[in-house]
Formats: C-alpha cells, structure tokens, sequence
C-alpha cells in the first residue's frame, strides 16, 4: 500500500504571508492617501484656473468683474464635493480673489486660493 503525503499549505505559512502583505498595506496605504488627495487638490487648482479664465472674459466683455458669480462662470466648481468655492470682489470690482475651502475628506489639507494679480497660495 502506498501512503500519498497531502500537499498544501501550513497555518504557519499562511500565517507568515498574512503579516507580510499587512506590512506592505501598512506601508502603500498612507502614500497612496497621499497620492488621491494630490489629484484632487490639483482637480480643484485646475477648476480654479476655468473660473480665473471665465472672469477675464467677463471682464473683456463688461470692463469689470462686477455681476461675476461662481455659479455663472464656473459650473465645474459648483459640482466639486470636496472644496467650497468662494469668489471676493474687490475695490471698484477691478480684482477678485478666488478662494477654494477644503471640505469633508479633503478638510485637513491648505485652503487654495487664486487673485486676479496672479498670486497663488498653491504654490
């Protein structure tokens, strides 16, 4: 009679693998985070220069911002779920400043901004 060894694994090494592939999420997961919040922040930058760029047209058009609001320039804007988009009129409505608050999952990153003077607070 011949006796046939099972093949398979051990619970030590299925146990060993386990911590393995926990060490390697423990070590992707934070810089993956990293990675999303990055592409975000840079989505919102980007909307943030559309509504730049609407307002220099509205500008072309009526020789100042006034009468400009975020809902009528940027409708992207208005549909990003992670940052609150603000726009400030300046003296004579010969300025703005636009101002992106982060919200909900984003809330722990910097506040974006964009002046009509070309200063931006990403940078």
């Amino acid at each position: 009679m011949k006796v046939t060894k099972s093949r398979g694994f051990t619970l030590i090494e299925v146990m060993v693998v386990v911590i393995i592939v926990g060490l390697i999420a423990a070590i992707a997961y934070p810089s993956y985070v990293e990675y999303v919040e990055n592409g975000m922040q840079r989505e919102a930058q980007g909307q943030i220069m559309d509504l730049a760029s609407a307002l220099e047209r509205h500008r072309a058009k009526n020789f100042s911002y006034a009468g400009a609001t975020v809902s009528g320039l940027g409708p992207a804007l208005n549909n990003n779920a992670n940052y609150n988009v603000n726009l400030n009129l300046g003296a004579n409505n010969q300025s703005y400043q636009i101002v992106a608050t982060p919200t909900g999952k984003m809330s722990g990153t910097p506040t974006l901004s964009w002046s009509s003077d070309g200063t931006a607070s990403w940078e």
